[in-house]
């Protein structure tokens, strides 16, 4: 991760040793003169040259120590009360110029941090990637609290963390959405003195110092919640709500953003009705195996397979009972394949599956292995909602029945075409599809 850090230049600073030992000598010559205020003045825009905010806090605290040396150890006339006067002047102007600096390059350093958080999180693809960079960012937006961002549940009834820094209710690992006030009410819930209540039940003892809880709110829906609190008996500054509520947002529609894109990749690739992956997946991932076995020197098994009788389902039975027909032929076959084989619907009745780094043996058997198991569930739900069934196969292998993913699987289907015009219940090689092979 590109760190958002400048470093001082050096040249500032040698020049602000010079100042202060030009204060030394000043003092000597001139010690009722402006020329110590107007010196005082010019290490402003010097410590401001450096970009580096302890420079100017260095130089606001050099000029008041020096102020104060001078005060003690010069002769009480009133030339001199006046020229300490200028000096305790300019002081005061050095401290305001200081803390209205810091004060503006903290902003600034946040601003960036937002930004650099923007661009990681639109970079991301998935929300497990999103959660890591905002783990990796959330210390450098909030170095003085510890900070967790919390994600709920489908179910809307549990909330379980999915990114902690550093050891943010550690103790805590889920809990109901009811245990925070700021799901509750949807709003942010900021608790500043823990004396006065209530406080979220979500809390890990012990108990922080105070702490602020912001719901992740897109589109109306609540997501997830922004936690922040200050450890107990740390020394720091007050959380800084405004900051806090910036990143919130951010946060919220990044993942918001991510989860939408994953639920429209969802439906691009998977098959509404059987949940299996559909023929756009499969062709794309026919095409990966294929590229990785011509470079392992393997080959890549395709079974198509049709299944009968889904037709007479529907029309004497209604969709309904077609569907879940589909959706227990594909549970079944998904099962009982092996981890790496993918399986997808890739027609009104067909199956696909690839079957990567196998063998000719390996492909046939479970070919034969996958028709009997249909035939023996279609056997287990055999009742009023049944009719003729039959299961055709057609199967092929890289780069035995062609040199590229189109032609192996074109084969495969065309076997598959033949073994169900010959009266299906068979199955069938692609190429030499004269030849009826198991059954």
């Amino acid at each position: 991760m590109t760190e958002l850090t400048e470093q001082p230049s050096l040249w500032p600073r040698v020049a602000m040793v010079v100042m202060v030992a030009g204060v030394f000598l000043l003092d000597r010559v001139t010690p009722t003169g402006v020329a110590i205020p107007l010196l005082y003045a010019a290490v402003v825009p010097i410590a401001l040259w450096s970009r580096h905010q302890w420079d100017l806090l260095l130089a606001a605290i050099t000029c008041t120590v020096l102020t104060g040396l001078g005060s003690a150890f010069s002769s009480p006339d009133t030339a001199m009360r006046v020229a300490l006067a200028n000096r305790a002047l300019a002081v005061v102007a050095i401290w305001a110029v200081t803390i209205l600096a810091l004060q503006r390059s903290r902003s600034e350093k946040m601003g960036e941090l937002l930004t650099h958080l923007d661009e990681l999180l639109q970079a991301c693809l998935t929300t497990e990637e999103a959660c890591e960079v905002i783990g990796r960012v959330g210390p450098r937006l909030f170095p003085a609290e510890d900070g967790s961002l919390w994600a709920i549940r489908p179910s809307q009834k549990m909330v379980e963390p999915v990114a902690q820094w550093p050891t943010a209710n550690a103790g805590v690992h889920e809990f109901a959405t009811t245990a925070c006030y700021a799901l509750r009410s949807g709003r942010t819930y900021f608790v500043e003195d823990m004396r006065v209540g209530p406080l979220c039940n979500h809390l890990a003892t012990p108990l922080p110092a105070s702490y602020i809880c912001i719901p992740l709110i897109t589109r109306g829906e609540t997501t997830g919640m922004l936690h922040l609190s200050h450890p107990p008996r740390r020394l720091s500054a007050k959380i800084d709500r405004k900051l806090a509520a910036t990143a919130a947002a951010r946060i919220a529609m990044a993942m918001a953003n991510l989860r939408l894109r994953a639920e429209l990749h969802t439906l691009s690739v998977r098959d509404l009705v059987t949940g299996l992956f559909n023929r756009r997946y499969m062709e794309e991932s026919l095409e990966r195996e294929v590229h990785r076995a011509t470079r392992n020197q393997r080959k890549v098994g395709i079974i198509v397979l049709d299944l009968d009788g889904l037709q007479y389902l529907n029309e004497h039975f209604g969709r309904d009972a077609g569907d879940a027909w589909l959706r227990e032929a594909g549970r079944t076959l998904q099962q009982a394949v092996r981890g790496s084989d993918i399986v997808s619907r890739t027609g009104a009745e067909a199956f696909t599956i690839i079957m990567p780094d196998t063998t000719s043996a390996a492909t046939l058997q479970r070919a034969e292995q996958l028709w009997t198991t249909l035939k023996e569930l279609r056997a287990q739900h055999q009742g009023p909602a049944s009719g003729p069934f039959h299961c055709s196969l057609g199967l092929s292998l890289f780069p035995d029945h062609g040199s590229n993913g189109e032609a192996v699987l074109r084969a495969a289907e065309a076997a598959s075409k033949r073994a169900k015009s010959g009266g299906g219940d068979r199955v069938l090689i692609g190429e030499s599809g004269e030849e009826q092979l198991g059954r």
